[in-house]
């Protein structure tokens, strides 16, 4: 009997500390609940309070387009909350404009945003309609221009250019393409000796002017290290003829293997 009573006692006993560590348990678990309530109640408020509106809004890169175009076109404007920017969103309403190849979007905490500009950047012109498309390395159409400085572009013409041409549309990718190839391929300091890269479509062969006048039957790409040395060649023979006063060439055809075919002006 005494026994039982003491061992009645014990259990009563354990039973009436285990119910009070879970009371215990339960008040912490409410007052941690309640912090962590109040604490992430407090972020979200100080977030979304005027600390962060936007004061200030800066643009680089936007040479051309200019910053105040850029954001009047971002729809960006201050006193917006910084957090509720979309940056991808930004992007892909600015790069609607032909003339703007990237953007990013920059936040200087706590009010200032950036907007970070690449424009595309004029490679070539092709004559179209009375006036000169302007066209990037990609062949996007950027601007149509009436005047230009000859040296500061690759020229190219097409035998077949689309009846309708807008801004931002891009321009026979496969011949672009084909004559960016040939124009990388030919060192700077004797680009300015080639006054037109034309492109033949039937043929999807390539033909060079000089700036003295000799055709360069080029034709496809295969070669072309092989072909860009016979130009420089060419180019080289013509000014020594130049000064020497002798005849020059007519054309010269590239496009077999072994010696250039070459025809002097009679």
């Amino acid at each position: 009997m005494i026994l039982l009573e003491n061992f009645a006692i014990i259990y009563h006993i354990n039973q009436g500390q285990g119910h009070q560590m879970k009371s215990l348990w339960y008040s912490g678990l409410v007052k941690y609940t309640v912090f962590l309530l109040v604490a992430l109640l407090s972020i979200f408020l100080f977030i979304h309070s005027s600390f962060f509106y936007i004061d200030k809004i800066s643009v680089q890169g936007a040479d051309k387009l200019g910053p105040e175009e850029i954001i009047r076109l971002s729809g960006l404007q201050t006193g917006h909350n910084i957090f509720s920017v979309d940056g991808n969103q930004i992007s892909q309403a600015l790069k609607v404009h032909p003339m703007v190849e990237d953007i990013k979007v920059v936040r200087h905490w706590p009010r200032h945003l950036e907007i970070q500009v690449t424009e595309r950047q004029a490679w070539a012109l092709t004559p179209y309609q009375g006036a000169f498309l302007c066209l990037d390395k990609d062949g996007i159409v950027i601007d149509k221009l009436n005047t230009f400085s000859v040296d500061q572009y690759c020229i190219i013409t097409l035998d077949q250019l689309p009846e309708q041409v807008v801004l931002g549309q891009v321009l026979d990718p496969e011949a672009v393409g084909a004559i960016r190839q040939v124009w990388d391929a030919i060192p700077a300091e004797s680009k300015a000796d080639i006054s037109d890269y034309h492109y033949v479509n039937a043929s999807k062969e390539i033909i060079l002017y000089t700036s003295k006048g000799t055709e360069i039957k080029f034709g496809a790409l295969e070669r072309l290290d092989e072909k860009v040395q016979s130009l420089l060649q060419i180019i080289s023979i013509e000014k020594d003829y130049e000064e020497q006063g002798q005849t020059g060439l007519s054309y010269v055809d590239l496009r077999f293997k072994g010696q250039p075919v070459v025809k002097t002006m009679d």
